[in-house]
C-alpha cells in the first residue's frame, strides 16, 4: 500500500468538491473523469490492501485487481479523447493529424529503443500479459495525445492548474511504461518506490483542483483568437531533433534510428510549412470575409440609421414647427402626387385665412398669437374628416384638402363645420378671443389642372370672400374671378414688354414741415401710362411685377429717375430737399442691390443726405441678420430709412430698436379718423411720443383736413404729406406749384 487511506480520502474530497461546484459544462465532465481516475486507483489500492494485508494472498495473481488498475488508464484516455472532441475546432485538423503521426512514430522509436529492443523480452499469452499490453497501449495513446496537445496548445493562454494536471498525467504514463518494462523483464517487486510514484499523479490532480478556478479566461486579441491554436507550433520537434543528435553522439542511438527520426522530422517540417501557409491564407481569407461582413453590417446599420434619420428629417421638414400640422412644402408635394399619379382623381382645395388675427397678434403679442394658432390647429385636427387633410401654409393661413367626396353638398357641410368651430371662443388666460375665417374654394380638375393655378385660384377666391362675402365667409372660384386672373395675365404680358422711357413716369408728392409749413422733401411715386390701356394703378401692377421678377429692373429705373430729379432741383435752386423712394422687399433681398446702389450714388454724384428709402413694415419684420447688416450699411452711406404705413401692420417696437431707422410714416388709415376717434388719436399720439423718445422723425400720410393738421402740429408730428398740401404731380408741375412757390414765400 503506497498511500494512507486518509490521504486518499482527502485527495478524493478535494477533487469531488471542486467538481460539484462546477456548473454543467465541459469542465465539469473533465473533472468528473479525473475524479473517476483517482477513485478507481483508490479502489484498486484498497483491494490490494485487503488481499495483501488481511487475506495474505499475493494480489499480483488476482486478475480482478489488475483489471481495476487498468481503469484509471481508461478514464484518463477517455479524458484525452473527450478533450480532443470538444476542442477539435480550436486546432487545424490537418496540422493536428500530421503532428500526431509524427509524435506516434517518434514515441514508438523511443519506447522501443530504450525499453524493449535490447532486453530480449519474452511475451506470453496469459491474461496478465494481455492486460499489461492493453494498458500499455492505452498509455501510449494517452502519451501521444498529451504530446500532441502540448504541441498544439498556446501555452501563454493555459491556466496553471492545466500544467499541474498534464504533469501528473505524464508522470503516470511514464511510471506505467517503467512498470511494463519491469513486468516484462520479471523485475517488478510490489510495494517498492515505483508504487509510491504512482501516488504522485493523484496528489497533483488534487493540487490542480485546488488551483483551478471555474471562471472564464479573458479573450486575447482578435487575430490570436481566430488563428488555430496549433498555428506555427513546431519548435518542440526541432528541440527533439537536437536531442536525437545528442543521443547519437553519446552512443545511445544508432545511425539508422537517427536517420529515420531526422527524416520523420524533416518530412513533418516540410508538410507543416505547407499546412501553416494554408492556415494563414485561410485565416486571412476568413478575416477578410469577416471584416467585409462586419463592414457590410456597419454599412447596413448606418444605412438604416440614415434612412431613419432621413425619414425623421422629412417628417420634420414636412411639419409646421409651431402647430405640428403639415406645412406648405408638404402640401405642394402632396398636390403634385395627386395630380401626377392619380389624374382621374378629383379633390377640393380650401384656402383659409383668419380674420383680425394680425390685430390680435400685434395688440397682445406673438406668444398669445401662437397659442391661438395652436388651439385652432387642434380644433381642426380633432374635427377633421378621414378624407380631409389640414395644412398650415403661412402665418394665419391654412389649407384643407378634401379628397374622394367633392360634391358641393359635402363641401358645404365641411365649410359650415369650420365656420362653427371658428365661432367658438378661444380661452387664453386672462383673455377670451373670437375670430373668423375667410375661405376660398377651388376644385380639381374643374377649375384648374395645374397645381400653381389651383392654389392661386383658391387664394384669390379667399381674398374675394374676405372683401365681398363677409356674411357667408366663403367663396367658390368662378368665372367672374377668372376675369381678374385674365387681367393679371394681361398686366403680366404688358410688364414683360413695357417701354420704360415712354410708359413709366414718376409723380412727386410734397412733404411739409408741420411747424412752419415749409417744403422739406418729396416722395417719388411710380405711374404707368400705357399707350392703349391708359393709366394702370401701382396697386394693380406692382404685386404682379414682384411676382414675375421684374420689380428689380423697375426699381432701378425709379431710383435712377429719382436721383436725377432731386439733383436737378437741389442744384438748380440751392436746396437740400430729401426725396423718398419706395424700395420693394424683393429688392432688399437682392445681394447685389447695395453694391449697385452705392455705385449709382457715386456715378451720379448724389448727396446721400438727399435720399430717403421707404421700406414696408413687412420687410423689417421678416428681416434676417443679413437684412439688419444691410440697414447698417445704408445708414453708413448717409442714406436715411423710413418705415412706410406705420401703425397698420406689425407696429412692433422690437424691429425699431433693432434696425437703423430714421423716420416713421404714420399710415393714412390712422390719420383719417384722428379728429373723430379718440382711440385713434391716442394711438397716433403714442407713436409720435415713442418716436421722439427714440429720436426718430414722424411724417403723417394722407392729411386732407385742417383739423388733422392742427392736431398733428399740437402733438408734435414733424412733417405732413397729403392732399391738403398737394397731390402727386409730374416733376414740372410740382416744381412750379411747390418748389418755386415755397422759395418765393421764403423770400417774402
Amino acid at each position: 500500500m503506497t498511500l494512507p487511506l486518509s490521504n486518499y480520502s482527502h485527495i478524493l474530497y478535494q477533487i469531488f468538491e471542486f467538481t460539484q461546484n462546477l456548473k454543467l459544462s465541459q469542465k465539469k465532465l473533465y473533472w468528473s473523469l479525473v475524479f473517476l481516475f483517482t477513485f478507481s486507483w483508490f479502489i484498486a489500492d484498497f483491494s490490494w490492501l485487503i488481499y495483501d494485508e488481511i487475506l495474505s494472498i499475493n494480489p499480483i495473481n488476482i486478475a480482478g485487481i489488475n483489471i481495476i488498475y487498468t481503469l484509471p488508464n481508461v478514464f484518463l484516455a477517455i479524458l484525452i479523447t473527450v478533450y480532443y472532441i470538444n476542442n477539435f475546432k480550436k486546432w487545424n485538423k490537418y496540422q493536428l493529424i500530421l503532428d500526431n503521426i509524427v509524435i506516434d512514430s517518434i514515441l514508438l522509436i523511443l519506447i522501443w529503443t530504450f525499453m524493449f529492443s535490447q532486453n530480449g523480452i519474452t511475451f506470453h499469452t496469459n491474461f496478465d500479459y494481455l492486460n499489461t499490453l492493453i494498458y500499455l497501449f492505452i498509455d501510449f495513446y494517452i502519451l501521444s495525445g498529451i504530446a500532441t496537445m502540448i504541441m498544439s496548445f498556446n501555452l501563454k493562454r493555459l491556466e496553471k492548474y492545466i500544467f499541474v494536471v498534464l504533469f501528473g498525467a505524464l508522470i503516470f504514463v511514464f511510471t506505467d511504461f517503467h512498470y511494463a518494462y519491469l513486468y516484462f523483464n520479471d523485475l517488478y517487486v510490489a510495494n517498492t518506490m515505483i508504487d509510491g510514484v504512482y501516488s504522485i499523479p493523484n496528489v497533483l490532480f488534487a493540487i490542480g483542483a485546488i488551483l483551478a478556478q471555474p471562471v472564464r479566461m479573458p479573450k486575447d486579441e482578435f487575430e490570436e483568437e481566430m488563428l488555430p491554436e496549433n498555428y506555427r507550433k513546431t519548435r518542440y520537434l526541432n528541440v527533439l531533433l537536437l536531442v536525437f543528435l545528442v543521443l547519437y553522439i553519446i552512443k545511445s542511438y544508432s545511425l539508422e534510428i537517427l536517420f529515420a527520426s531526422t527524416c520523420i522530422i524533416l518530412i513533418h517540417q516540410f508538410f507543416t510549412a505547407i499546412i501553416q501557409d494554408a492556415i494563414r491564407r485561410e485565416f486571412l481569407l476568413k478575416k477578410e470575409v469577416q471584416m467585409n461582413e462586419q463592414l457590410e453590417n456597419e454599412i447596413k446599420e448606418r444605412t438604416e440609421e440614415l434612412i431613419c434619420a432621413n425619414k425623421a428629417l422629412v417628417e420634420i421638414s414636412n411639419k409646421d414647427a409651431l402647430t405640428g400640422l403639415y406645412n406648405r412644402r408638404y402640401l405642394i408635394d402632396y398636390l403634385d402626387s395627386l395630380i401626377l399619379n392619380k389624374p382621374n382623381n378629383s379633390f377640393a382645395l380650401l384656402y383659409m385665412d383668419l380674420d383680425r388675427f394680425k390685430s390680435i397678434n400685434d395688440t397682445y403679442g406673438h406668444p398669445i398669437g401662437d397659442k391661438m394658432l395652436n388651439i385652432l390647429s387642434k380644433r381642426f385636427i380633432d374635427n377633421c374628416q378621414p378624407n380631409c387633410t389640414i395644412f398650415r401654409v403661412g402665418g394665419d393661413e391654412f389649407v384643407l384638402l378634401i379628397e374622394k367626396q367633392v360634391n358641393q353638398s359635402y363641401i358645404y357641410k365641411i365649410v359650415h363645420k369650420i365656420l362653427d368651430l371658428m365661432q367658438q371662443p378661444i380661452f387664453i388666460e386672462p383673455y377670451v378671443f373670437r375670430t373668423g375665417v375667410s375661405i376660398g374654394i377651388a376644385l380639381f380638375p374643374q377649375d384648374a389642372e395645374d397645381r400653381d393655378l389651383l392654389m392661386k385660384y383658391a387664394d384669390i377666391a379667399m381674398y374675394e370672400a374676405k372683401v365681398n362675402c363677409r356674411d357667408s365667409h366663403y367663396m367658390f372660384f368662378h368665372s367672374s374671378i377668372s376675369q381678374k386672373i385674365q387681367r393679371q395675365h394681361e398686366i403680366e404680358l404688358l410688364l414683360k414688354n413695357v417701354d420704360y422711357t415712354n410708359e413709366f413716369l414718376l409723380y412727386y408728392q410734397p412733404q411739409y414741415r408741420s411747424s412752419d409749413h415749409s417744403l422739406v422733401g418729396v416722395e417719388a411715386l411710380l405711374r404707368w401710362k400705357h399707350p392703349e390701356q391708359g393709366m394702370i394703378p401701382p396697386l394693380e401692377f406692382i404685386p404682379i411685377a414682384e411676382e414675375i421678377g421684374v420689380i428689380q429692373q423697375i426699381g432701378k429705373w425709379v431710383i435712377g429717375e429719382a436721383f436725377s430729379q432731386i439733383k436737378k432741383w437741389n442744384e438748380a435752386y440751392h436746396l437740400n430737399l430729401k426725396i423718398g423712394i419706395n424700395v420693394s422687399p424683393i429688392q432688399m433681398e437682392d445681394i447685389h442691390f447695395l453694391t449697385w446702389f452705392q455705385e449709382k450714388l457715386a456715378n451720379d454724384q448724389i448727396n446721400p443726405n438727399w435720399i430717403d428709402l421707404e421700406i414696408t413694415e413687412g420687410t423689417t419684420m421678416n428681416a434676417t441678420v443679413s437684412t439688419e447688416e444691410l440697414f447698417d450699411k445704408f445708414s453708413n452711406l448717409g442714406v436715411t430709412i423710413s418705415i412706410d404705413d406705420f401703425g397698420t401692420g406689425y407696429s412692433s417696437l422690437s424691429y425699431i430698436k433693432k434696425f437703423h431707422i430714421n423716420t416713421l410714416k404714420i399710415a393714412k388709415e390712422l390719420i383719417d379718423n384722428i379728429a373723430e376717434d379718440h382711440n385713434t388719436l391716442l394711438i397716433v399720439r403714442a407713436i409720435v411720443m415713442m418716436a421722439k423718445g427714440m429720436q426718430l422723425k414722424t411724417i403723417a400720410e394722407g392729411v386732407e383736413e385742417i383739423k388733422q393738421i392742427e392736431i398733428l402740429s399740437k402733438i408734435g408730428c414733424d412733417e405732413i404729406q397729403g392732399y391738403y398740401f398737394g397731390k402727386p404731380l409730374p416733376a414740372e408741375e410740382l416744381e412750379k406749384e411747390h418748389i418755386i412757390k415755397n422759395i418765393n414765400n421764403e423770400i417774402l
